[in-house]
């Protein structure tokens, strides 16, 4: 059981480009909810130009509270909209590698209704459970920092470091799982059951093409998100002015946010649209091929 990573990449990479229309199922969600980034700079809108004022946020409870529900609100849309995106997404590299029809923006968006209440009940409990995890050991963490007066910060840097791979693998297992519902159409429990084997099977295989995924796509949004990042280097110099206006800052930030935010969710379209080929392939490869382990092919059934 295994598969072949320069071949995976290669497919990955011509289903990301020849099918372009791919991309709105990531970018539509993503800019749906970029809308709501201005909102977060709205605060600076109520702060009074002159010196020592605290924003009307911090001085009215009842305004914070709302702005914590909205944001709340506005994650929890996110994320439903964003799962739905990704069932079709899913669907469509399943069609295009298995030659069938239906591959269009508006079949696949109709069709990937099919799989949406399955992924989103995968998506809940693993980016969930996984995050309640992380939080737990982050306020541990963050508990033994204080206790031992910043000394623990200190020697919890390998152990933060080592986190990064084990998010990475964590991601693998999960899109595994998604994969797992689309591919074979199981339910939720066996979903996840079914991407738990084969990362335990093919571990070290899924953490090589991991990374070399992750590096790629670094390198890649890097070079195109950098130079629209130069201006935010500036802006503590803008805080440290005397001729500094909040309500200025506040819109200014608006505008550039939104020039901003296009690029950004079309280099997300094209990134996830290839990460999520290269893990979709994987698992085909990993369970539907002539080499595959019996007892994965059994799972899956």
């Amino acid at each position: 059981m295994s598969f072949e990573i320069g071949d995976v990449l290669s497919r990955a990479l011509q289903i990301t480009w020849r099918h372009k229309s791919f991309w709105g199922f990531v970018i539509l969600p993503l800019l749906i909810s970029f809308l709501a980034i201005p909102l977060y700079f709205l605060p600076l809108m109520f702060l009074d130009e002159s010196a020592g004022s605290s924003p009307s946020f911090l001085v009215n409870p009842i305004f914070f509270a709302l702005f914590i529900v909205l944001h709340l609100v506005i994650v929890l849309i996110s994320f439903v909209l964003v799962t739905f995106g990704y069932s079709s997404l899913t669907l469509g590299i399943v069609r295009v590698e298995r030659g069938e029809a239906g591959t269009t923006f508006k079949e696949l968006l109709q069709d990937g209704k099919k799989y949406f209440p399955r992924m989103l009940g995968v998506m809940a409990i693993t980016y969930l459970g996984f995050s309640f995890v992380f939080f737990a050991l982050f306020a541990c963490l963050a508990l033994f920092g204080m206790v031992t007066a910043g000394i623990g910060f200190i020697c919890a840097q390998p152990l933060i470091i080592v986190l990064y791979p084990v998010m990475m693998i964590v991601y693998a297992f999960m899109e595994q799982s998604q994969a797992a519902v689309v591919v074979d159409e199981i339910g939720v429990t066996k979903a996840i059951a079914k991407g738990w084997v084969l990362l335990k099977a093919n571990f070290w295989r899924l953490v090589l093409i991991s990374l070399i995924i992750y590096l790629g796509i670094s390198i890649v949004s890097s070079i195109v998100v950098m130079p629209f990042m130069i201006p935010f280097f500036f802006f503590p110099f803008l805080f440290e002015s005397s001729n500094f206006e909040p309500r200025t800052f506040g819109l200014t930030m608006i505008g550039f946010m939104l020039l901003l935010m296009p690029v950004l969710a079309l280099v997300q379209g094209v990134t996830i649209t290839f990460m999520k080929s290269t893990y979709v392939l994987v698992y085909i490869q990993l369970t539907h091929s002539s080499n595959a382990n019996p007892e994965i092919q059994e799972a899956a059934a």
